[in-house]
């Protein structure tokens, strides 16, 4: 099992979490590093991704895992066969599936052209909105930090059974302290096994 952190940038960042696993999958074809298949009617190629970022989120911190047997530099193989923007920035072999999807607990943010104030913001108890499905949601206690940098806003967000869309926190941010969200990234991944 190869567990390995990869970039979605320069373009890459519209690519839906399933075309992005097809590009994956393709790398590890053009490498020559041959994946190990499930079993039965449709075999399916044994990669686990962690959880699907918003379509046109950059990140620095994107986690898989690939259950195949290669003895190479697994970071220039992958490199030099995948597309622009997926690029293997460290890996490391491990014995076990690290299960990304449900061990990564937060993710940090990077966003510029906000104008917060972190402190009106973490003293709430309770900040009741609307998301997508139109559900009324209590997400304070998914945000787990909340800084101003200058120009830039930094901020943890719970992710798995406790997550909160950086997009959808940006558009809240906008509405509650004004500004214009730019230039998200997803700088960080804290979980059990990530590096």
């Amino acid at each position: 099992m190869i567990a390995f952190r990869y970039t979605k940038t320069d373009g890459a960042e519209y690519l839906s979490h399933l075309d992005l696993l097809r590009h994956i999958c393709r790398t590890f074809k053009r490498a020559g590093i041959e994946l190990k298949h499930s079993e039965g009617f449709n075999p399916h190629p044994k990669i686990y991704m962690n959880n699907p970022l918003g379509l046109g989120v950059k990140s620095v911190a994107e986690y898989c895992a690939a259950d195949c047997d290669f003895g190479g530099d697994f970071l220039s193989a992958f490199n030099a066969n995948s597309p622009k923007g997926v690029k293997c920035t460290a890996y490391k072999v491990l014995d076990f599936n690290p299960n990304y999807a449900n061990t990564i607990k937060s993710c940090g943010y990077t966003v510029e052209g906000l104008t917060v104030d972190p402190q009106k913001f973490l003293n709430r108890e309770s900040v009741i909105i609307t998301d997508k499905r139109g559900r009324e949601v209590d997400i304070r206690k998914r945000v787990y930090s909340l800084e101003a940098d200058g120009n830039k806003t930094l901020f943890t967000l719970g992710c798995g059974e406790n997550n909160l869309r950086p997009d959808l926190f940006c558009e809240f941010l906008e509405t509650g302290f004004g500004g214009k969200a730019r230039g998200l990234i997803k700088l960080t991944a804290n979980g059990d096994y990530t590096f």
